[in-house]
């Protein structure tokens, strides 16, 4: 998965915590990183979810590995985070139905242009036959 367009070994929520363990990255991008606006994201790019409101407390970066970097953020705005939160699923289903939506159109535009190449061979098929 990716968080952010980097790459995230998985996310855990325990009440205003987010725990991200980033990995194939460094500690310069984790902290360049918006985490006001954080969209998680399958490997083929499917929208999972998207979280809100949260500022960055702690990066820790793996002694064995400096490309293996856990961040820990926190809520950055108690007020809001349950607005937030109504947002973020609701971007997340807008995105999952906007996805659906240019499929249905690219099938509808398939299925078009094969019937107005039928026709077209049809019509060379009658030009023929009368000539």
């Amino acid at each position: 998965m990716k968080i952010n367009e980097i790459k995230a070994l998985d996310y855990q929520t325990d009440g205003d915590l987010l725990t991200i363990p980033f990995a194939e990255t460094s500690v310069e991008a984790v902290l360049a990183l918006d985490s006001a606006v954080l969209t998680v994201k399958t490997d083929a790019g499917d929208p999972v979810e998207v979280l809100a409101g949260y500022a960055l407390k702690t990066a820790t970066v793996a002694a064995a590995d400096p490309t293996s970097v856990t961040a820990v953020y926190t809520r950055a705005v108690d007020g809001t985070a349950a607005a937030l939160d109504t947002i973020s699923a609701r971007l997340v289903e807008s995105e999952k139905e906007n996805k659906l939506l240019k499929a249905q159109v690219s099938a509808a535009t398939e299925r078009s242009d094969f019937i107005e190449d039928c026709i077209a061979e049809m019509a060379v098929q009658v030009y023929n036959d009368e000539v």
